[in-house]
């Protein structure tokens, strides 16, 4: 298992513009979501989410960089970063938070080894 200081920032799949998925997906190592996703996300390395990537379902990940639009929780092990024009709209657990101006957000955030709600 990868330390948080080895979280990859390689994207070792890629889901294209115009594709849909449906459940979850795994993957060890780094993903690029430009089409949609309705299902669970978990990523080691970091997930990038482009401008026309939407995801709806809870996402586990290294890091993350969101231009697009998540409707679930993420659970960022290192870092999140939403992007200006980027949606979320769900609870955010991580250990740093990178928001730009113009940024959609709507739920809570709980950083620094905060528990999350099953380990309440």
């Amino acid at each position: 298992m990868r330390t948080v200081k080895e979280v990859s920032a390689a994207m070792d799949s890629i889901l294209g513009s115009g594709s849909v998925c449906t459940g979850s997906i795994k993957v060890d190592g780094g993903l690029r979501v430009d089409g949609n996703v309705d299902g669970e996300v978990f990523v080691s390395g970091t997930l990038t989410v482009g401008r026309s990537g939407v995801i709806a379902g809870d996402v586990t990940v290294g890091q993350a960089v969101v231009g697009g639009t998540i409707r679930g929780t993420v659970r960022a092990e290192q870092q999140l970063e939403l992007q200006s024009g980027s949606r979320l709209e769900g609870d955010i657990y991580t250990n740093s938070l990178i928001i730009e101006d113009g940024v959609f957000f709507e739920g809570q955030c709980r950083m620094a080894g905060a528990p999350g709600p099953e380990e309440s």
